[in-house]
């Protein structure tokens, strides 16, 4: 028998697994996030940007005339995926890892998150969690910047 997605999850006592619920909530509505084409281009712009983009500066290279519409996608991907930073928009880690996973990075920009990876397994601070050390292969947090 095949899990339904409607089905909810249930512990070893039958009862509802009321975290799995909230977990898999959680993952469905950051994966809802990154179903749009507008929002997808938000995440590769400020991929290719050398710093923080302002709103109007992002709207622009996206091109996105409708500054309404475009507020309604950034929403979207603010606290999960993008942040303010310096005035500005950047990639949160979890957009990074977007981006990087849909392989719209450049060679050298994927080679310098690589790098920052790789530096956190030999000792350095993980940038996610701040571990030093952190050896997590895949370490996204969904809710997190």
């Amino acid at each position: 028998m095949t899990d339904s997605p409607n089905r909810r999850r249930t512990g070893t006592d039958g009862q509802s697994d009321g975290r799995a619920d909230e977990t898999l909530g959680e993952a469905a509505d950051a994966l809802g996030a990154l179903a749009s084409e507008h929002r997808v281009a938000i995440l590769r712009e400020l991929a290719a940007a050398d710093g923080p983009l302002r709103f109007s500066e992002l709207r622009e290279r996206v091109g996105m005339c409708d500054t309404g519409r475009f507020n309604y996608h950034l929403g979207e991907l603010r606290d999960r995926f993008v942040r303010e930073e310096d005035g500005g928009y950047v990639l949160g880690h979890a957009g990074e890892r977007v981006v990087l996973a849909a392989g719209d990075l450049d060679p050298e920009g994927a080679a310098a998150l690589a790098d920052a990876y790789e530096s956190a397994g030999d000792g350095g601070e993980c940038p996610v969690c701040g571990e030093r050390g952190c050896d997590r292969v895949v370490h996204v947090h969904l809710s997190g910047a």
